[in-house]
């Protein structure tokens, strides 16, 4: 009772320090791993297909590695590329777009610096054609205190502030970009405060034509709450299949646009929101949420519409992404709903709860391997649990719970050795030498004696004895004699041991082993035969090895019986003897005496074969055993070889003569004692009939 308080203080104890240390605000910084690992796990275990282009109401008209490779744009920086840049613009809103983003910025304009004023005209009047619809939304940003905006033309063609938003984007403490700010805080003139809505919130609500409202319960969208932190932080749901986002190469867009092909301009962008940016291969790449499971580039990318040279270049894998799609990413999350849903802070430290008070239980109710085996499991099915909801954009905590399982774990592993095994180690050490290994666990696990208290049960016994020791003692130097004798006692002591028998006795040179208790074996007959066939195996080889010595050893006499008996602990108040009583234990010690008898090495009973699954042998006969009136059923086993020998058929077929009490089965077993002079069960028989005894009842004188 004592003991069991203490381990529940001890795991009281351990789940309380456990969620202190989840809730410390110094870990908060690595919650963020959890939005990662999970993308990883999400892409790994159920993404795989690619996205039809159709299906994303987002795209992105990129300018890459391929753009600065191709004629017109080679050698030539992008303000100069106003012209072409006016062509896509405007094929791109023609073909349907709902909005066109710009995730670059022009500061600067190529008719400052050129003769030709009007070089950027195009460019102007596409901004100006669209400044009514507002289907034109420029890009501004900061950089520490210094504001980058478009410069002050382009900024005017296209509407003024009403059409400009800011292509901010936060960077936790760990430096990973996982979330966008719906909205951007400025200050009035007046002194007052403005929240504006940033790039992604303002490109989703002029694709969707509805305005957010911001309340005091958050910010509503499309008729939901968006999933949104405090701060108005939009939480980017990456993802992971290829073509997700569907990426269009801006020189190919260009040629395309020339080729005046109006089909694939509508079928690329129809109904969306489009954002120009960056895809290269250094300039602005982040590291974000989706850095586990970056993939290459253009992967998925939908065919180009024109000309195969600006077909799309090969990317390694990386863990930055362009930085537009982050603002594509959450375009797409706040069109579509599915941007993440993050536990508060109570959820997370209530979640670490149970599984450090699994840790504990696990450790300290289990063996080692099952508790072992039972944490993985856990941990898998927690990861997989945490892995299938976040495909509905929910995020589970997922590594403060794994942590918490690991460190209670090993809590517990370090408290249970120096304390809750620290007797049952004592116990092992104090027995093991001398006890049986499956009854030193039973008394390590149950100190109080309750496995093993008196009880009735079914039980196979074994008992050995060597025959001839005595003269072997005699005649045996005792240097000599001293380690031969513990090596024949190790050797039959360990393969009892393998088939998981009870050393109840070993006297002498004689064993005594019993099977299904303290731990019960269900087929424990079949156990005690297959033991008795590996003891005999053993001893015949352990006995030629001392013979070609020069020093005589008799064989091993093996009886095996099965009954019910009484066992337990009969050692009194200052001993532990655990030992079984009752008459099948002196039957099996009778079978071993009639060996010499029979001049077998192995008999067994007929209670033992008639339980075993299988068993290979001949019958002795219904030995009466000294001082008994009843007969016993005795078998002799044998390898399947020997049962199909010559000698065995002709035994059993004269066997059968006997027992059926023909009189011709003198005649058999006198013929067979000829042919098979070297078998004693056929001159046994041969014997007894030649002195005028008859049938299978075979009564012994002598034990």
């Amino acid at each position: 009772m004592k003991k069991r308080l203490g381990n529940t203080l001890f795991a009281f104890g351990v789940v309380v320090a456990a969620t202190a240390l989840a809730s410390w605000p110094p870990l908060d910084r690595f919650h963020g791993l959890d939005i990662d690992v999970l993308h990883w796990l999400r892409a790994n275990l159920f993404s795989s297909e690619n996205v039809p282009p159709g299906e994303s109401p987002v795209a992105i008209v990129a300018i890459d590695e391929r753009t600065h490779a191709v004629s017109p744009f080679k050698g030539i920086p992008k303000v100069m590329w106003t012209p072409q840049i006016a062509d896509v613009q405007t094929a791109v809103l023609e073909g349907g777009a709902k909005v066109f983003g710009w995730d670059i910025i022009l500061p600067t304009t190529a008719s400052s610096y050129l003769d030709n004023r009007r070089f950027d005209q195009s460019l102007l009047n596409s901004f100006a054609r669209e400044r009514q619809s507002g289907r034109i939304v420029l890009g501004r940003t900061r950089l520490s205190t210094q504001a980058i905006g478009p410069h002050r033309a382009f900024a005017l063609m296209a509407g003024g502030a009403a059409n400009i938003r800011n292509l901010e984007t936060s960077v936790d403490d760990d430096g990973i970009s996982r979330s966008l700010p719906l909205f951007q805080t400025y200050s009035l003139e007046s002194g007052g405060l403005r929240e504006v809505p940033g790039m992604a919130m303002e490109l989703a609500a002029r694709t969707a034509g509805e305005r957010p409202r911001q309340t005091a319960a958050g910010v509503e969208f499309l008729g939901q709450r968006l999933p949104a932190s405090a701060e108005s932080e939009l939480h980017l749901n990456f993802d992971a299949r290829p073509g997700a986002i569907p990426t269009y190469s801006f020189a190919d867009l260009y040629h395309c646009a020339r080729a005046g092909n109006t089909d694939y301009f509508k079928r690329a962008f129809d109904g969306k929101a489009v954002l120009f940016g960056l895809v290269l291969d250094i300039e602005d790449r982040k590291l974000s949420s989706n850095r586990l499971i970056n993939k290459p580039d253009f992967q998925g990318a939908p065919a180009p519409c024109f000309n195969p040279e600006s077909g799309q270049q090969k990317f390694p894998e990386r863990d930055k992404v362009a930085g537009v799609y982050l603002h594509a990413t959450a375009v797409s999350n706040l069109l579509r709903g599915d941007a993440l849903v993050l536990p508060g802070n109570l959820s997370r430290t209530l979640a670490v709860v149970p599984f450090a008070a699994l840790g504990v239980m696990l450790v300290l109710t289990l063996a080692p391997l099952r508790a072992a085996v039972g944490l993985v499991i856990v941990g898998w099915a927690w990861t997989f649990a945490a892995a299938w909801t976040f495909r509905s954009a929910v995020v589970m905590p997922l590594i403060d719970p794994l942590a918490v399982l690991a460190l209670a774990s090993v809590i517990s592993l370090g408290y249970r050795f120096a304390v809750v095994d620290k007797d049952k180690r004592y116990l092992r050490d104090a027995f093991s030498s001398y006890v049986s290994p499956n009854l030193v666990d039973v008394i390590a696990e149950n100190p109080d004696g309750s496995t093993v208290a008196a009880r009735r049960r079914e039980c196979s016994f074994i008992f050995t004895d060597l025959a001839d020791f005595t003269a072997m003692v005699e005649g045996t130097d005792p240097e000599v004699m001293h380690p031969i004798l513990n090596d024949y006692i190790d050797g039959m002591v360990a393969i009892a041991f393998k088939h998981h028998g009870t050393l109840d006795k070993v006297v002498g040179d004689a064993l005594s082993i019993f099977f299904s208790a303290p731990v019960e074996q269900p087929d424990h007959a079949q156990i005690a035969v297959d033991c008795a066939l590996e003891l005999d195996a053993w001893a015949r080889r352990y006995a030629a090895g001392v013979n070609d010595k020069g020093i005589p050893m008799g064989k091993t006499r093996i009886g095996v019986n099965t009954g019910t008996v009484v066992v337990g602990n009969f050692g009194g108040s200052s001993m532990f003897d655990y030992t079984a009583h009752g008459d099948a234990i002196n039957t099996a010690a009778r079978l071993e005496s009639v060996n010499k008898h029979l001049g077998t090495n192995v008999c067994i009973g007929g209670d033992t074969v008639a339980k075993c699954r299988r068993f290979v042998g001949r019958p002795v006969g219904k030995l009466v055993l000294k001082g008994r009136s009843g007969g016993t059923d005795a078998f002799e086993p044998l390898t399947e070889a020997a049962l199909e020998s010559p000698a065995v058929r002709d035994y059993l077929a004269a066997y059968k003569q006997m027992a059926e009490g023909d009189p011709g089965a003198k005649a058999a077993f006198a013929r067979a004692a000829s042919r098979y002079p070297d078998d004693p069960l056929i001159a046994f028989h041969d014997t007894r009939l030649s002195n005028g005894e008859s049938g299978d009842v075979v009564v012994m004188a002598a034990k």
